[in-house]
């Protein structure tokens, strides 16, 4: 084919990301007989997924991280490529520290007093019962869609739990489940994450729950494998900067490589996909839609050690906390504990009360740090003060990609229901933000990919038939 008079490489599919939806969307459509390329704007494979250097031979999970038992799509692709898991490692107590007193305990929930107790359960209970009500996949058709969709998830809670223990407690495990304050997030975008992700049991647990498995050599080795078998068909450091629909196809312009196709999938959150410049222009709730999205804003922090030290007191590494950074850590080391890694979550700007660093170490990386490792100290005692090294990484600063998970700000979903799923003539959209079940996962990412490359596959015998090679 000829663009313009120019000789211009043709393919049956275009997929735009590299991430993890990406790449497995070119390796199904690859399988079933289809040709492919991947483009994508950075230098580096993999997404939202990232492996970080902390040791000689031992990487650290710089994005995505865990599967669950309910992940049963990513576990099936995890054994195609022969890839291994181990379980994360929960052997011990966790840590509990609030309003300076330190305790232990064993479970998921800390201790609390027996009436916030049970102000936890009846929330989870009521959180649960009213997700039941919310089609999985029409979700802004809810009876209470409206009501749900104006309000937030953090002025429910603040109006409807009783004991400000429980109440923080559900805020805080609510913001780490959603990368964002919860007084920023629709109500009925939660209630629909219930819904499709297996229950806030599951969302939140590690033993019988989303955080339960890891990936040895970190889940960046998914998008790596898929990228070997793909070869060739994978152009890195080729951002796309407009897609152009006619009646004969779709022409792709990119950096490095301009493609003539029939089909576009573009695994991207709807933020980064308003770079693209689309002709003719997408449909007004589409546009409005990547207009308004937002991803989160947390990032992940690594202290390395040379031992995971705390196990020899009988930890388990995990701590939930009122500390003015490391709300809630975990242990992130290797399976074979070869090296000590504590990981803890922290946001860059409104990710939840506290949830943040502070305005005077913000732009300190030295400050972060002490500021990191005096709350660790409070917590594993003076050996977590002496890490071999500290290791961060933010999200809002990748240059492709406008932070990491996603949610939803009220009337989002009622105002453009199901925008981020519809094709847009022959563009379908993937990335985890697109998933029918398990948005926001791994699980999401690849669900996703699996339903974009239905769609093309359903769409290119006919566009064959119509016109021959």
């Amino acid at each position: 084919m000829t663009d313009a008079g120019n000789e211009v490489p043709s393919t049956d599919v275009v997929v735009v990301g590299a991430g993890l939806s990406g790449l497995t969307a070119a390796h199904h459509l690859a399988r079933r007989g289809h040709s492919v390329v991947v483009l994508e704007a950075a230098d580096r494979l993999g997404g939202r997924t990232l492996n970080l250097d902390v040791a000689e031979g031992v990487v650290a999970d710089g994005g995505g991280q865990w599967i669950g038992g309910l992940h049963t799509r990513v576990l099936a692709l995890v054994e195609e490529l022969g890839l291994s898991t181990f379980d994360t490692y929960m052997t011990g107590r966790t840590l509990s520290l609030r309003r300076g007193r330190r305790k232990t305990f064993q479970g998921t929930v800390p201790p609390l007093s027996p009436l916030a107790i049970a102000d936890f359960a009846q929330v989870r209970y009521r959180l649960e019962r009213m997700a039941r009500s919310v089609p999985a996949a029409t979700p802004w058709t809810a009876r209470k869609a409206a009501a749900w969709d104006g309000t937030t998830l953090g002025h429910w809670l603040d109006a409807n739990s009783r004991f400000r223990e429980s109440r923080r407690l559900l805020t805080l495990c609510f913001t780490l489940m959603l990368c964002e304050d919860p007084h920023r997030t629709s109500l009925l975008k939660v209630l629909h994450s219930i819904r499709t992700c297996g229950g806030i049991d599951f969302m939140v647990n590690t033993r019988n729950g989303a955080q339960e498995t890891r990936i040895a050599g970190g889940t960046h080795r998914l998008s790596t494998a898929l990228a070997e078998r793909l070869g060739d068909r994978v152009v890195l450091g080729s951002p796309v900067t407009g897609i152009r629909q006619d009646h004969t196809g779709v022409l792709v312009r990119s950096a490095r490589r301009d493609v003539r196709c029939r089909r576009v999938i573009v695994a991207m959150t709807p933020a980064d996909a308003a770079r693209i410049t689309f002709s003719p222009g997408l449909p007004t709730r589409r546009a409005a839609l990547q207009h308004v999205w937002h991803n989160g804003t947390e990032s992940k922090v690594f202290a390395v050690y040379d031992r995971p030290f705390w196990r020899e007191s009988g930890l388990n590494g995990s701590a939930l906390t009122d500390l003015p950074v490391a709300h809630f850590v975990v242990d992130s080391s290797p399976p074979d504990g070869s090296v000590g890694i504590l990981l803890a979550f922290v946001g860059t700007a409104g990710s939840g009360p506290g949830l943040t660093w502070t305005d005077a170490v913000l732009d300190d990386p030295a400050a972060r740090q002490e500021a990191l490792l005096k709350d660790l100290v409070a917590l594993f005692g003076p050996e977590a003060a002496r890490p071999v090294r500290v290791v961060e990484q933010s999200w809002v600063d990748e240059p492709w990609i406008a932070g990491c998970v996603s949610t939803r700000a009220p009337g989002v979903m009622t105002r453009y229901t199901d925008a981020v799923t519809t094709p847009v003539g022959r563009i379908h959209w993937a990335g985890t933000e697109a998933a029918p079940e398990f948005e926001g996962y791994l699980e999401g990412a690849v669900r996703a990919a699996e339903r974009a490359v239905d769609e093309v596959c359903a769409a290119l015998p006919a566009l064959r038939r119509a016109e021959p090679r």
